[in-house]
Parts: structure tokens; C-alpha cells; sequence
């Protein structure tokens, strides 16, 4: 085991920690799909409307998005997928003020306040890549095998007419 620095924070953690234990960045996420939360900043000029989108788009009572809107800046909602978040956040701009920012495990009021939004166009290539770097499938391996054995043949006869050339 080793100590390692967390790069979000900088305090020393394990390099064996799912998440940093000062701050809660998530460490190993080689292997994960990119989450995020969304972040209620401002409500907007009509706070009615935003909780009623908050409860009718998650799974918030009445009393709990009414709440939330009176809390701001937090956090509506964590664990999203891409699709998931562009497509809150596409209903929810028309009437508040959100950010989108890649989740943690622990959200401190600081951190809420302080930490920078993504920007989602940019995220959409990356979450593309992470659907299509998926595993390998059975025809996945018999397609890259037959492709190997393909060069691996034409390689083998380009050598062997270089050298009855000769």
C-alpha cells in the first residue's frame, strides 16, 4: 500500500481508496463510467415551477423539491449518465439556473459552491468513447482473430515474394 495525492484536493490518501476520505473524489475510475450530479444554483424568478419540474423528473415529494429550491445552490440530483444529465438539464434551463459537474461520493456546501460546471458538449465524445470501448464480445474476438490471421497471411506472402525476388 502506498499513499497517494488526491488530484482534486491534493491530501494524501491510499492508492488502495475507491474515493478520496478528505473530499470524496472517486479514485478508481478507470473501469467506470463518468457520473455526474446537478446542481440547483438559482431557481429562478418562478420557484414553483422548478420544484414542480424537480418532482414530476425525480423521484422527490412535493415538499422535498420545494425545499430544494429554497436550499440553493445544492444538489438536486447525483449518479447520472450523460444522456441523463443533458437531458434534465435541457428541461430544467428554461426555468433555473443549474451547472453540471462530475459527481463525488460527498458533497461539502463548499464544494457545491466551488466546484467548476462541464461542459457537456465536450463530455459527449467521452461518453460516446465509454459506450463504445465496451467489453469484447464472442464475435468481437472471432472477427479480431481473422483479422490477425489475415495480415499475418498477407505479411508472410509480401516477404516471400520479396525474397524469391532476390
Amino acid at each position: 500500500m502506498a499513499l497517494i495525492h488526491c488530484p482534486e484536493c491534493g491530501k494524501e490518501v491510499s492508492d488502495l481508496a475507491v474515493a478520496c476520505i478528505h473530499c470524496g473524489y472517486p479514485l478508481c475510475t478507470a473501469d467506470l463510467p463518468a457520473r455526474y450530479a446537478l446542481i440547483l444554483v438559482d431557481p429562478g424568478p418562478n420557484p414553483g415551477k422548478t420544484a414542480a419540474i424537480l418532482h414530476d423528473r425525480l423521484t422527490l415529494t412535493q415538499a422535498e423539491a420545494q425545499a430544494l429550491t429554497e436550499e440553493s445552490p445544492a444538489v438536486a440530483v447525483q449518479g447520472l449518465t450523460w444522456k441523463e444529465v443533458w437531458d434534465l438539464n435541457d428541461v430544467l434551463r428554461h426555468s433555473c439556473t443549474c451547472k453540471v459537474v462530475r459527481d463525488r461520493s460527498v458533497w461539502t456546501p463548499e464544494a457545491v459552491r466551488d466546484t467548476a460546471a462541464v461542459d457537456l458538449t465536450q463530455e459527449q465524445s467521452r461518453a460516446w468513447a465509454e459506450q463504445a470501448a465496451g467489453p469484447m464480445t464472442f464475435w468481437k474476438t472471432v472477427g479480431a482473430i481473422l483479422t490477425a490471421l489475415l495480415i499475418w497471411t498477407v505479411v508472410t506472402w509480401l516477404l516471400a515474394s520479396l525474397f524469391h525476388a532476390f
